[in-house]
């Protein structure tokens, strides 16, 4: 997944931009060194995404944003057996509260539902976008 990030950004000539491998629960990086930080898609693989949150906090500066894109609250358990998720979804409440923890102001979140016919039957996954800002 992050060859295929870096190709899109490097094609999309985004200079600014890095991404990079790590443990999620013990950041490589200076505190506050990044305006953005994207967790995208990965919490409901982790045993304790609260920590993976309150960890990326350290590294967003004052002002700057932590956005998390992941699944919303879903009953698809299939997902669990078949591919390693530990949990299914999130809700806004839950991320609340882990931002709030994490002393990160909650800004916004949004919805995209999609519906697809895969395997397993008729499928929808929502998956929620929730963006939190650093402040003082």
């Amino acid at each position: 997944m992050l060859t295929l990030a870096r190709t899109r950004l490097n094609d999309a000539n985004l200079s600014r931009v890095q991404t990079r491998q790590g443990d999620m629960y013990h950041l490589p990086f200076s505190k506050q060194s990044f305006d953005l930080v994207t967790i995208h898609q990965v919490l409901h693989f982790l045993d304790d995404p609260r920590a993976a949150i309150v960890e990326a906090a350290k590294f967003v500066r004052e002002g700057g944003r932590l956005l998390i894109v992941d699944f919303a609250p879903h009953k698809l358990d299939f997902l669990q057996r078949e591919h390693a998720h530990r949990w299914l979804g999130f809700d806004d409440g839950q991320m609340k509260d882990w931002f709030v923890e994490a002393n990160l102001a909650p800004v916004s979140s949004r919805l995209l539902e999609s519906t697809s016919k895969g395997e397993h039957e008729t499928q929808t996954l929502t998956v929620s976008l929730w963006l939190a800002e650093k402040t003082a």
